[in-house]
């Protein structure tokens, strides 16, 4: 029910049945840690978006989800502007980053960290779906959502990209696509998990937010993928 969900490791637990329950119903024996623990949730189930180390870590995060949120509003003018300020990182690097071979691959993030404001990136769901990175930064003052791809897209990772623009469209914020996509994962024992459906979902979400959205291609971009980024 929640935008954002952040759980605490070795803490935070969620699950429809307890492990006595899950005993007493179907004979399995579960710890609380494999059956709805911080690192499951975070990076099987998705379930939870962000991993915490401990209860200080936590709160730190709030602040970060909370400084990405804006109002519900229509409005003409973006909330949540703030002062420009250069990346970390200088633009020109990137050319060091993209390599000229659209077949051999390289982490997304590091372009981001080349484009955005101070090279602040608050990250979506970082442990799971982990071939499209979501999150939330601003580009000289504006606050934008950028998605990108670290390799071809599986259903984790749509169904993650699904939920990310679903906020976006209720932020009211402008969505930044950075294109390196061969496609979506195909395969018998991919489509019996559902693919089609999830990358479905993906497109949808993707063709009926309302907000601005700009594409940029930062490398090879081919397949049904590339509808969906």
């Amino acid at each position: 029910m929640s935008d954002e969900t952040i759980i605490v490791k070795d803490n935070g637990t969620v699950y429809l049945g307890g492990p006595p329950l899950v005993k007493a119903a179907t004979g399995e024996d579960a710890d609380e840690q494999s059956l709805g623990g911080a690192v499951m949730h975070t990076t099987k189930s998705g379930v939870c978006d962000l991993l915490a180390p401990d209860e200080d870590t936590a709160m730190l995060m709030c602040r970060q989800v909370v400084e990405n949120l804006s109002s519900r509003h229509v409005r003409t003018v973006l909330a949540n502007r703030v002062p420009s300020e250069p990346p970390l990182y200088d633009r020109e690097s990137i050319l060091g980053i993209i390599p000229e071979s659209t077949n051999l691959p390289y982490d997304i993030r590091e372009v981001i960290a080349r484009i955005v404001d101070g090279s602040r990136f608050h990250e979506f769901k970082p442990k799971y779906g982990l071939t499209i990175v979501c999150g939330f930064a601003h580009i000289e003052g504006f606050p934008v959502a950028i998605i990108g791809n670290n390799g071809m897209i599986f259903s984790e990772a749509a169904i993650k990209a699904t939920h990310f623009v679903q906020m976006c469209a209720k932020r009211g914020t402008p969505l930044i696509f950075l294109h390196n996509v061969t496609g979506f994962i195909i395969g018998t024992s991919f489509e019996q998990g559902g693919i089609t459906k999830d990358g479905a979902k993906m497109v949808n979400a993707i063709s009926n937010v309302p907000v601005p959205k700009f594409s940029i291609v930062c490398g090879g971009s081919y397949g049904a993928g590339n509808y969906a980024m």
